[in-house]
């Protein structure tokens, strides 16, 4: 045949603005300019080599190639400029036109798909050859691919079956969807589908072999080294029981990428050998994070992950928290209830997810000072019902005592911790009226404290913990709530009301009984950098109280030992420096920044005594005894009669501790959440500089 297309070599490919195709389709594998003259790039094979597409290979010291020379045939490495002939002046429109029989081939296609339900962009997505690369190579694109999916709209009518209910009316029974539902049945749009059903993930996130453990980026002998501590450490301080589900880490992998990133990453971050380990890990998570923000199908495990690391990971555990509840209720998890009384063991495990994340949410409602998500349903108001259940066990009584303690904090944030407008002190100071209250929140704390403390068991792996867990979290509560009672008081006002004193007071002991308990007990000593940042922020939010009350104290009528508040701040900044070695832990910045406001309030308050008349008798070495870290009874001499009368409060003209001394000590880029957490917590207290 005379009349053919040129050889597609390299120097003489063709391809005109046609050749692009209809949908992007390329008609030359090498684009590039028509050839007319020169003779392009050297030839790799000989011509009789390169007609055959055969290996071409020319030993060394020979003209010829082992083919050739084998076949006894003319070997030709090279062409002539003749050679690259000019194609036919109809060659483009022969392009465009094949270029428009194809594309009215796949508007042919596209019309059938359509009248089936299916579409075009799936269809040519499943028909994609599959790459020839190695599967390291591919799983290295991931996240690629996962992020490219979500780059364009998916405005794909779903080919799924009708549900009988909606296909065919009945006349037995009246169906009545919710709006959404509705909207669905009429457009049957992929995207408006509710997944509750819908578990299974993508293809490739379900083998082990494809997540950033075999790309490589984690040793295997380091994971299980990791999950194995994560086991019998992190899992037992957050009521996760994670080894009923994944005992090994192979299961876990196959389950969820991202819960598989998650225990990664927190556990590196409770290990001071592991602070590389931690870097690469926290990028694979947040990468993860980010893709499951637009990923279609989860896993309940993906919830699980989430609120795992909502509970340790600082920057980031607001954002998580809310994400994780949304993916739960798209799961239908909040429903699951009422099948777990029935006994169903998925559903259990469902219910007990739901519980985790109330208290995960209100962990940090209460703390930022903003509404919680969760509300008060059925399955948070009847809790103890979950506890009937024959699966339930120590794990359970331990995260319902969290889930029965918050709804009465949260009662008490919905009753006092009202808006209060910038640069208004005193505007939301707590009336006498509301002192009766104020009085009932303690009485049930107390009440809380004496009906699950007798229920908590004692833990193989941590010990005491969780029945010394319930009392920690008493003094936590006792002190958010008898704050209150001095928020908006000025301090120049005099002494407060003894109704008002007697719960100030109830705050003061209810703080230094945090710093003490902690640092009596063994078992809270060692427990204290795996627990979660509830429980480092209060410890933060209680030694600022201190020291923000000390030197007010005399002012308003409360009798606070300012040696002993120093000696005890001074001792749990030692205990958190000596406990914590990775700069990567939220202790790390708790006990920095206390240091610097201990030693920030030990020169003030030493200048104001050396120069103030009142204080010309104080004895300096009292106040360095004061800061030796040690376990007996400290030098506390009765500081309140060294204190200047309440006329002339040269102290509190000195402003020790205010909003701008928190922000210098808690306020880096690293620290910010904690600085978040504490200015949320002082908001109230402006009339007395807090």
């Amino acid at each position: 045949m005379q009349n053919h297309l040129p050889d597609p070599d390299p120097g003489a490919t063709v391809q005109s603005a046609a050749a692009r195709g209809v949908h992007g389709i390329a008609m030359s594998p090498r684009p590039g300019p028509i050839r007319t003259n020169g003779v392009g790039r050297k030839p790799r094979a000989c011509v009789a080599c390169k007609q055959l597409k055969m290996r071409c290979e020319v030993p060394e010291g020979s003209t010829k190639c082992s083919r050739c020379r084998k076949r006894g045939l003319q070997c030709e490495l090279g062409r002539s400029v003749a050679t690259y002939s000019i194609p036919p002046a109809d060659y483009g429109q022969k392009i465009d036109t094949m270029c428009k029989a194809i594309g009215q081939l796949q508007q042919t296609v596209d019309r059938l798909l359509q009248q089936n339900n299916l579409s075009s962009g799936d269809a040519r997505r499943e028909a994609s050859p599959i790459s020839s690369s190695p599967a390291s190579a591919a799983s290295n694109q991931v996240h690629t691919q996962r992020s490219l999916d979500f780059t364009r709209m998916a405005m794909t009518r779903d080919n799924s079956p009708e549900p009988p209910h909606q296909s065919e009316p009945t006349h037995t029974s009246v169906v009545v969807t919710e709006p959404m539902g509705s909207l669905y049945e009429l457009t049957r749009l992929r995207n408006l589908r509710s997944n509750q059903s819908k578990l299974a993930r993508r293809t490739g996130e379900l083998e082990a072999g494809n997540d950033f453990i075999s790309r490589g980026l984690l040793d295997n002998a380091e994971a299980e080294e990791l999950f194995d501590y994560f086991l019998k450490s992190l899992n037992q301080y957050l009521w996760i029981g994670l080894e009923e589900l994944h005992p090994t880490l192979d299961s876990v992998r196959k389950s969820s990428s991202l819960l598989t990133a998650t225990i990664m990453t927190v556990t590196a971050l409770h290990r001071p050998t592991s602070v590389a380990t931690f870097d690469n890990c926290y990028t694979e998570f947040l990468a993860s994070v980010s893709s499951s923000m637009f990923d279609r199908y989860h896993s309940v495990d993906d919830v699980r992950g989430l609120c795992i690391a909502a509970f340790w990971l600082s920057d980031v555990s607001w954002k998580l928290c809310g994400h994780a509840i949304r993916i739960a209720t798209e799961l239908s998890i909040h429903q699951s209830f009422f099948r777990a009384l029935d006994g169903d063991r998925e559903h259990f495990l469902r219910a007990r997810l739901w519980y985790m994340l109330y208290v995960c949410d209100h962990h940090f409602s209460i703390a930022y000072g903003r509404p919680p998500t969760i509300s008060e349903s059925v399955q948070i108001r009847e809790h103890e019902r979950f506890l009937q259940i024959p699966l339930a066990g120590p794990l359970d009584m331990r995260i319902l005592s969290q889930v029965s303690l918050f709804q009465i904090l949260t009662r008490v944030h919905e009753r006092f911790a009202e808006q209060r407008l910038p640069h208004q002190p005193g505007h939301g100071l707590l009336s006498e009226s509301s002192f009766p209250d104020l009085r009932q929140f303690n009485l049930e704390i107390d009440q809380w404290r004496i009906h699950w403390q007798v229920r908590q068991v004692h833990n193989a792996y941590i010990g005491a913990f969780p029945p010394m867990g319930n009392v920690l979290y008493s003094y936590f509560a006792k002190l958010q709530i008898n704050a209150f009672a001095v928020r908006g008081i000025n301090t120049n006002h005099g002494s407060l009301s003894t109704e008002r004193k007697e719960f100030a007071n109830i705050a003061v002991s209810a703080a230094t009984s945090i710093l003490t308990y902690i640092l009596d007990e063994p078992d809270l000593r060692r427990c204290l950098v795996g627990t979660p940042l509830y429980v480092h922020t209060m410890i933060a939010f209680a030694s600022v109280f201190l020291m923000k009350m000390g030197p007010r104290g005399r002012a308003i009528g409360v009798q606070l030992d300012m040696e002993f508040v120093w000696s005890l701040i001074a001792r749990m900044v030692h205990l958190l420096q000596s406990s914590v070695t990775s700069d990567r832990h939220l202790l790390y910045y708790i006990a920095a920044g206390l240091d610097k406001m201990l030693t920030r309030l030990k020169e003030t308050t030493t200048a104001t005594a050396s120069n103030d008349p009142h204080m010309s008798h104080y004895d300096q070495s009292s106040t360095n005894q004061a800061f030796e870290l040690n376990e007996g009874p400290s030098y506390r001499a009765d500081w309140q009669q060294y204190l200047p009368p309440i006329h002339d409060n040269a102290l509190l003209d000195q402003n020790l501790i205010n909003a701008n001394h928190i922000c210098e000590a808690f306020g880096s880029e690293s620290a910010g959440g904690v600085y978040n957490l504490l200015a949320n917590q002082f908001s109230h207290l402006d009339g007395m500089n807090f």
